[in-house]
């Protein structure tokens, strides 16, 4: 039976999970079924019964699919990594509309809006009144799809999200926005009852729609290239969906009218200020912005104001520029509706409150800036969160980017001096009405920073799935508790990193491949030298949990002596938890003797750790970059080939400097005559190493650098005398000695003597040892100590009487013969 097993899940390693994406490939899939081998386990055994609330509304297939059966984890970071690193945008919201909403992916017929548009030509008026006549149709489509709700509904739903999501702390906040919007302020938010409301709105008819109009968008960005805008002042027109402003290509200020909401703006450069609310609402629930050059800045001081979709569509692409984007609470965020934003180049910086950076209830939120050195900051339930029936993304294609999340909220009474951010790849529910959505944080490149407090970097809450999916890059993962693929009440969270000599640290556990309380937990490293630190987790399972920590390759270094780490698997409630580590590759270090390379061992009930080396040829993204980097061609020019060889001999660059230093070796008759020339006189510590080199290869150098020892240019000198002593040739003592008897150079020769232990040399140094100027007797006593003979240590001591301290330690460190 239990071949079967194995065989029946390495068919799924081989299908489902091929290609590029597996997080996990067969050989590591063995061992994990080896493991559980060693408890008497098997793959089926990680598949139990999981879903102890049946009360809970609204859950989602794939998070209970992965809740049910861990393996299924595998399948899910799969998907969402061949998803959001391959497919376009409309493929992306199509397929997370359809998750979040549960209802079929079906393909949806759209009208030709280019062919519609067309005809406005190079005109801002006709194509204002083409998109106009657009957005009849969506509009009524729209309001179709809530058609069993009467204003007072719409509007209590709309107090809803507002109420729900925002914190305790900020109740009088919310009670004053509500007011000036004119909107209920619900004195109980009934979870209950809502939830009848959310089965009546047509979810199919809600995607169509609003996948005809990214559609729509998709075509009037084009339209918009022809466009011939306004030179002097942007241009207005007023529909029955609100103003359309087509801006200059100067520095624009955008200001709010204080009447009608703006539905589009398309500005075709400038370093233009945007101080408006920008987003979809009731009223005008479809709102599209295209800038397409500038330093932009984006600011809205109230929540729901900079690119929101409540209970719309609220669709904006930034095209290039560095650009400062500041929001309060419920930016870049979707309620009954679907937000994008797209920047596709430029450092930016996201500043925002809660609820922001991809966050979304009951609706799809995507932030997606492509490239660039970005910064995002917000305070809590941002950066990829899904809420109930919602999945929000963050997605940052390149650039070393920093996340952070904090600064307002306490977590008390458990953390109460820590901030509670409940973000980074976090699917968040409402325990125990509502079960949460899903929630990622994807980065393709870069050395990132991950900064988050309580709840941070691939958590999921309550009936929820929280991902954070990192390519490649040397990444920070810093937070304080519950962290870093944790699944806490019935819940899944995941953290896949692919490459990248990566840090780990939490201050607190449950973490790092994590499960408390019938939930699911899962850290996967693909690459990379790697260095892990937390108070409890890498495989641990609490209250009737699957936790699995893998590191498939590298030399990595895990800190915490605590007995809850490295695979352990905790009993509660008349039952156990599983608990998996896995260390697949690399020689690593622990700071106990129970775990080792090399060894299996277990923990708790079922907590299993192994340490294997899968993977010994496996190379660092180091290793990989030396050896892709451009090599120095045999016929290059010397004056090139000594720049190559000069490069400092590390990480990616240690192929091309040894192949630049043996051509050099081999040309040695063209190489001595012109390095003698042009580099002896060098101040550069790495064409030093460059010379070094050379005379090494090629000893017949010696004899070129003998006439510079009395050259007037006294680098060139010191350099030759360094140079020679580095060989050890004897012929240089009586220079040394003419030199010091003329008083020069004297540091570079009383460290050069230290090279030759004979008589000549050590009563030369012992006559400096008195030396009234502490430098010089610092230097000779260190080169007497480095010929570590008897006479030279005799001599030492007897002739520093009340030694300086650098002389106390030449004499602390001196050892014997007879210790040595």
């Amino acid at each position: 039976m239990r071949s079967f097993l194995i065989l029946l899940l390495l068919v799924l390693v081989c299908g489902v999970w091929a290609g590029e994406f597996q997080p996990l490939d067969q050989d590591d899939i063995l061992q994990l079924l080896d493991m559980l081998a060693e408890a008497d386990l098997d793959s089926t055994d990680l598949a139990f019964e999981k879903d102890w609330d049946l009360s809970t509304r609204f859950k989602l297939e794939s998070q209970m699919r992965v809740l049910q059966n861990p393996w299924e984890g595998l399948n899910e970071l799969a998907h969402w990594r061949r998803l959001l690193g391959t497919q376009c945008m409309c493929q992306i919201a199509s397929s997370c509309m359809a998750e979040a909403w549960q209802i079929p992916k079906d393909d949806i017929p759209h009208t030709d809006f280019a062919k519609v548009l067309e005809n406005a030509g190079t005109s801002p008026k006709a194509l204002a009144k083409s998109w106009s006549r657009i957005l009849d149709q969506h509009q009524r489509d729209w309001r179709q799809a809530f058609s069993a709700f009467s204003p007072a509904q719409i509007d209590s739903l709309r107090s809803f999200w507002y109420q729900l999501c925002s914190e305790s702390e900020d109740r009088e906040k919310y009670k004053d926005y509500m007011a000036v919007r004119g909107l209920p302020y619900l004195e109980d938010v009934g979870l209950e009852y809502f939830a009848e409301f959310y089965d009546r709105v047509d979810w199919v008819l809600l995607r169509q729609t609003a996948l005809s109009y990214q559609k729509a968008c998709s075509a009037l960005e084009k339209a918009a290239s022809k466009l011939k805008f306004p030179s002097k002042k942007p241009y207005i027109y007023k529909s029955p969906h609100g103003l359309m402003i087509f801006g200059t290509a100067g520095d624009d200020i955008y200001l709010p009218h204080e009447k009608e909401r703006v539905c589009l703006i398309l500005d075709p450069s400038g370093n233009d200020q945007y101080r408006l609310p920008l987003g979809a609402c009731w009223e005008s629930p479809f709102f599209y912005l295209w800038d397409g050059d500038g330093n932009d800045v984006y600011s809205h001081d109230q929540p729901g104001g900079l690119f929101t979709a409540e209970l719309g569509c609220c669709i904006s692409v930034d095209v290039k520029g560095r650009d400062l984007y500041q929001g309060d609470d419920f930016s870049f965020a979707a309620y009954l509706g679907f937000a994008l934003h797209r920047d596709l180049e430029g450092d930016d910086i996201y500043r925002c409150g809660m609820f922001s950076q991809g966050a979304a209830l009951f609706g799809v939120a995507i932030l997606n800036d492509e490239a660039g050195n970005d910064r995002y900051d917000a305070t809590s339930l941002s950066q990829g969160l899904g809420t109930t029936r919602g999945i929000g993304l963050l997605m940052d294609k390149a650039g070393d980017d920093i996340y952070y999340l904090g600064g307002k909220y306490y977590h008390a009474p458990l953390m109460p001096l820590d901030h509670r951010t409940l973000g980074q790849g976090m699917g968040f529910g409402f325990r125990p009405d509502y079960a949460g959505g899903i929630g990622i944080l994807y980065d393709g490149d870069g050395n990132d920073r991950y900064l988050g407090g309580v709840y941070a970097q691939g958590v999921g809450y309550w009936y929820a799935m929280g991902m954070l999916i990192d390519e490649a890059g040397n990444d920070v993962y810093n937070a304080v508790y519950y962290p870093q693929g944790s699944g806490i009440h019935l819940a899944c969270g995941m953290l896949y990193d692919a490459s990248g000599d990566d840090a780990y640290y939490s201050r607190n556990g449950p973490g790092q491949g994590a499960a408390h309380d019938w939930g699911v937990g899962m850290l996967i490293d693909g690459a990379g030298n790697d260095a892990y630190s937390i108070h409890g987790g890498q495989g641990l399972g609490l209250s009737n949990s699957v936790a699995i920590f893998v590191d498939r390759s590298g030399d990595d270094r895990y800190e915490r002596k605590e007995e809850q780490n490295y695979g352990s698997g905790a009993r509660s409630r008349g039952a156990g938890s599983i608990g998996l580590f896995l260390d697949a590759g690399g020689t690593d270090s622990y700071p106990d003797s129970l775990m080792a390379n090399d060894k299996t061992w277990q923990k708790g009930t079922y907590g299993i750790g192994r340490d294997i080396d899968l993977r010994p040829s496996l190379k660092t993204s180091t290793e990989e970059l030396a050896e892709s980097a451009e090599l120095p061609e045999a016929d290059d020019p010397i004056e090139e080939l000594f720049a190559a060889a000069a490069e400092w001999e590390v990480g990616s660059a240690i192929q091309r400097v040894r192949t630049a230093r043996s051509y050099l070796a081999e040309r040695s008759e063209e190489a001595i005559p012109w390095v003698l020339e042009h580099k002896l006189n060098t101040k550069s510590g790495l064409e030093y190493r460059a010379l070094e080199a050379l005379l090494k290869d090629a000893p017949q150098m010696a004899e070129g650098l003998y006439p510079y020892i009395n050259e007037a240019d006294s680098l060139a000198a010191k350099n030759a005398i360094s140079l020679l002593a580095g060989e050890a040739d004897s012929l240089l003592v009586p220079y040394i000695q003419e030199l010091l008897t003329d008083g020069k150079y004297i540091p570079t020769c009383l460290s050069v003597l230290g090279v030759y232990p004979n008589e000549e040399s050590i009563a030369t140094l012992s006559q400096w040892l008195v030396h009234p100027v502490e430098r010089y007797q610092f230097i000779a006593a260190r080169s007497l100590a480095s010929m570590q003979t008897p006479e030279t240590n005799r001599i030492l001591r007897e002739k520093l009487v009340d030694p300086s301290f650098l002389l106390k330690c030449v004499l602390r460190f001196l050892t014997d013969e007879d210790e040595r």
